[in-house]
């Protein structure tokens, strides 16, 4: 019942378009109100009013290249993390579901200590995002979904200011599992969220005590300055089986 009403007012102060764009966001029901990986329409109108208002009045998000995300069929978005918190993944979806006809969804490889958290896994699940399983990432991409990665993983959230847009370290197993699908990576560059946070340290006692891979402080807490994000999407990279031999 609260989720029906949390979700009937946030969609009420979407603009027509808007509401009609997640109307027409086509779910396959596996028979629970939900799709096979927990998605709900109620978590979608919820996620989505709460990502357009960031999008379009908090970070102002300019992006460019969204050609190269594919209308239909499966892919791989890949970007690079940073920001405390992790509203680039919620910008990045909340953009790509707005600029592509018909509206597309990415679901992300979510780290696991997200589903051991009360409530956020529930939550995550039903806006569309699934743990970090090869098996979910097999079965989205089997069924033509678009899978959001950050392969420098949670730790890259925890940078400290002097670190800005210095990369981690990859991890390559999005590169494997896509070659073995013929998923195209489509990377993506986000600038604007390494400033919307500045972590001041990292709480390690802490971060141990509740199985977390880091837990920032802040000096805004949570909630971000409104700084721009800009985005840019780059030409998709075919990576063909020939790569893992």
């Amino acid at each position: 019942m609260l989720r029906e009403v949390a979700a009937d007012a946030l969609s009420s102060l979407l603009p027509v378009d808007e509401r009609e764009r997640v109307e027409a966001y086509i779910l396959r029901d596996a028979g629970h109100g939900t799709d096979v990986f927990g998605l709900d329409p109620r978590g979608l109108k919820v996620g989505y009013g709460l990502a357009y208002w960031f999008h379009e009045h908090y970070f102002r998000v300019r992006s460019v290249g969204h050609e190269h995300i594919p209308s239909e069929g499966a892919g791989v978005v890949v970007a690079n993390h940073s920001g405390v918190l992790p509203y680039d993944g919620m910008m990045i979806a909340a953009d790509v579901f707005r600029r592509r006809v018909p509206p597309r969804l990415v679901r992300y490889m979510v780290d696991f200590f997200v589903y051991r958290m009360p409530f956020l896994g529930l939550f995550f699940r039903s806006i569309g995002q699934i743990p970090g399983t090869r098996g979910n990432f097999d079965g989205l991409v089997g069924e033509g979904h678009l899978v959001g990665i950050f392969p420098e993983g949670a730790k890259a959230l925890a940078k400290r200011p002097e670190d800005r847009y210095q990369l981690r370290n990859f991890s390559h197993g999005h590169v494997e599992l896509a070659a073995r699908h013929g998923a195209p990576v489509i990377p993506a560059g986000v600038v604007g969220a390494e400033e919307q946070l500045d972590m001041v340290a990292d709480i390690r006692p802490l971060a141990r005590a509740f199985g977390l891979p880091n837990f920032p402080l802040a000096t805004t807490l949570v909630f971000p300055k409104p700084v721009r994000y800009y985005i840019r999407y780059g030409a998709p990279l075919h990576i063909g089986p020939a790569v893992l031999t």
